[in-house]
């Protein structure tokens, strides 16, 4: 698959007197419609420097660009940082919530 594109954001974060840098970036892939969502957790040690916690590294791909840069645009500006072990539940969320609303329910009569 030809990557088209990425976006990278970051969030720091301090818990439990250590800091922590969240790394999220967003990949659109040409073929098919898709996009891959990654996500990965940096501690940043007393000397600086970041070192990545490799059992963080989360990647979803998501089915639809368009619902995929949403769910970028949602976890990257939230109030509070999405740490990678949470996106695929909230992908799983926000995109079955998406694909409900197109669904519309019509009850019909059946003709006796």
């Amino acid at each position: 698959m030809a990557k088209i594109a990425v976006r990278r954001s970051t969030r720091s974060c301090c818990h439990d007197g250590r800091e922590f840098v969240i790394h999220y970036e967003l990949e659109t892939l040409a073929a098919p419609e898709a996009c891959l969502i990654r996500a990965y957790l940096e501690e940043i040690s007393t000397d600086g420097q970041g070192v990545e916690t490799p059992s963080t590294r989360v990647e979803v791909l998501c089915p639809y660009r368009e619902l995929g840069e949403k769910l970028f645009d949602l976890i990257s500006n939230t109030s509070e940082p999405v740490f990678p072990v949470h996106l695929p539940e909230i992908a799983r969320d926000q995109l079955s919530s998406a694909l409900l609303d197109g669904f519309s329910f019509v009850s019909k009569a059946s003709p006796l």
